[in-house]
């Protein structure tokens, strides 16, 4: 598989957490010992109905949001990985959302004939970058502070495609702990052209109530299925397109989402 789709799939994970979403920035590719990978991205989610437990009641609200992330590899086996989001649903709820810093460690790789395998494992700290309100009726984040960690499996075969599993826990701290699990499977094609993904997402928060509001911090459940298609625009710089589905769940809008990308490789 190309380097520049190596070093765009690395950072891609993140790229969909402009909105609240489990779906931590973990890939299944380390960057390299010196190298920064850069992500700015803009998304825009809307759903018409809201699930609140169960419960679906219509409750229209349209999301877009900035993000940027940022990569650094220490050597081979290590990286530093740091997140910003800023969201705006309207003039009151709006602003710098939560935030994310993790360290990735590759504690196994192996060459085989038809490609290679890696094992990842991933701790990480989300916390609000900006005093945003969450008494109202759709404020953009529940104010939490989480402890997060993931491992994840990945095998790269040399045609360019892909397998790759992850999952993990996550301690939201509220007032009671919430402990969360999310399953995630991607598969995907690279050449020198193109690159094109499909994932799917399940999310479950253990012993979830229901939410008063949008993001009203009861815990969720979800199933959410997307797909991107990425091009190599120059040597170390390229842009994206994706969108994503959530198709049922609890506590969760039933929205659809847009995101676009680029990718710069220091």
């Amino acid at each position: 598989m190309k380097k520049h789709i190596r070093i765009f799939l690395g950072c891609f994970y993140v790229l969909m957490t402009a909105t609240v979403s489990a779906q931590g920035p973990i890939g299944g590719f380390m960057p390299g010992r010196g190298v920064t990978v850069i992500a700015p991205a803009y998304s825009i989610e809307h759903f018409s109905e809201y699930l609140f437990g169960a419960e679906k009641m219509a409750t229209p609200l349209t999301t877009k949001s900035y993000s940027l992330y940022v990569e650094h590899g220490f050597s081979d086996t290590f990286a530093l990985l740091v997140n910003v989001p800023y969201l705006k649903i309207d003039e009151v709820n709006r602003g710098l959302q939560d935030g994310g810093i993790f360290i990735k460690y590759r504690n196994q790789y192996q060459q085989y004939l038809t490609g290679n395998f890696s094992a990842i494992t991933a701790i990480g700290l989300s916390f609000p970058l900006s005093a945003y309100p969450t008494n109202t009726d759709n404020p953009i984040g529940a104010g939490a502070v989480s402890f997060q960690g993931r491992f994840l499996m990945q095998y790269n075969f040399k045609s360019g495609a892909f397998l790759h599993a992850q999952s993990g826990l996550e301690f939201r701290l509220l007032q009671a702990i919430q402990v969360s699990m999310p399953v995630l499977f991607r598969f995907g094609y690279g050449t020198k052209w193109y690159f094109a993904e499909g994932w799917a997402e399940w999310y479950n928060t253990f012993g979830n109530g229901i939410d008063s509001n949008t993001s009203g911090g009861a815990g969720s459940d979800w199933l959410r299925v997307g797909a991107t298609l990425y091009f190599p625009v120059v040597k170390d710089f390229g842009v994206f397109i994706g969108g994503a589905k959530v198709l049922t769940g609890r506590n969760i809008g039933l929205s659809n989402r847009l995101n676009l990308g680029v990718v710069y490789r220091l």
